[in-house]
């Protein structure tokens, strides 16, 4: 079993080995890195667009619903 101290040791011995080999190109990491890093903001883009898209959706569902308000308080206000 591991303690705290070592679960962290591991970590930032993990983040020292990835930081090196980034640096150094070993195994061809930049190259790698580089790929994750467009595959990442393609997935950003994307979640962007449907977050802008459901944005609209819902902006437009608003609307219907305070235009929908409107006209049961004006159909409201003749019966009375």
């Amino acid at each position: 079993m591991f303690s705290i101290f070592g679960k962290i040791s591991l970590i930032i011995w993990l983040v020292v080995f990835i930081s090196i080999t980034i640096m150094f190109d070993l195994f061809g990491s930049r190259e790698y890195v580089s790929s994750l890093m467009d595959s990442t903001q393609t997935v950003v883009e994307k979640l962007e667009r449907t977050g802008d898209h459901v944005q609209g959706v819902i902006d437009v569902v608003s609307e219907g619903s305070e235009t929908l308000e409107d006209a049961k308080e004006a159909v409201g206000e003749k019966v009375n």
